[in-house]
């Protein structure tokens, strides 16, 4: 009988070369968004979307080859510093991109400062978030002039972890109660906290204290 020759088959995954882009931000819609643009980019390849951190890790363990992780500065049960320490912990090679609004910039700050590769304003997306993935697919973390340009020139933070942790909090707007549960303080060691915060921001609102910071303004 004649013996017919066979090759073994080929076990590499469609497009498995190709980047994936997860997506994960609280709110649908901003997923949905942003995953139309990514999925015009034909460089890489739109994965799922993710609103919480539990569905977030789970789609980042089940990645194979290279990630890219777009990621807004809030999940519905974690702000960008709890994601981004859990990302840079577990995930050290996936590459992010933080994406915020342009008055949010007490959170570009913080992306940057946590290790994020880049970040995009929302205002400029349809721009520049195919020049950052470009960049980042030859391996080039990046941060736009401007940005860098406006971190570069700040003051050395004033502000602790903690406060920041607590100003945060502010922004998602829980009370003073409800932050000490969070952090394990008492309330009378959150209002301490606050009252430091004010004086280092000048301000003497919890109102003015949250404009101030998510407006970079510190």
């Amino acid at each position: 009988m004649n013996q017919i020759e066979t090759t073994p088959e080929m076990t590499t995954e469609p497009h498995a070369d190709i980047p994936e882009v997860i997506v994960a931000d609280r709110q649908v819609i901003v997923c949905q968004g942003l995953g139309s643009l990514v999925s015009q980019i034909s460089e890489v390849r739109l994965g799922p979307f993710a609103t919480d951190k539990a569905t977030l890790k789970k789609h980042l363990s089940g990645t194979r080859g290279r990630t890219i992780l777009i990621l807004g500065i809030r999940l519905v049960d974690g702000d960008l510093t709890q994601v981004l320490e859990m990302v840079r912990r577990d995930y050290p090679e996936v590459m992010v991109v933080v994406v915020a609004e342009d008055t949010e910039f007490a959170f570009i700050r913080t992306a940057v400062k946590a290790g994020a590769n880049s970040v995009c304003l929302m205002s400029r997306i349809l721009d520049s978030l195919p020049k950052i993935l470009g960049k980042l697919i030859e391996g080039h973390s990046i941060v736009p002039t401007d940005i860098l340009r406006k971190l570069t020139s700040e003051n050395t933070d004033s502000l602790s972890r903690r406060e920041h942790e607590i100003l945060t909090l502010l922004v998602d707007g829980l009370t003073n109660f409800q932050i000490s549960a969070r952090l394990g303080l008492s309330e009378n060691t959150v209002k301490y906290y606050l009252k430091a915060i004010y004086q280092k921001l000048s301000v003497n609102s919890r109102g003015a204290a949250i404009a101030k910071y998510v407006a970079g303004n510190y």
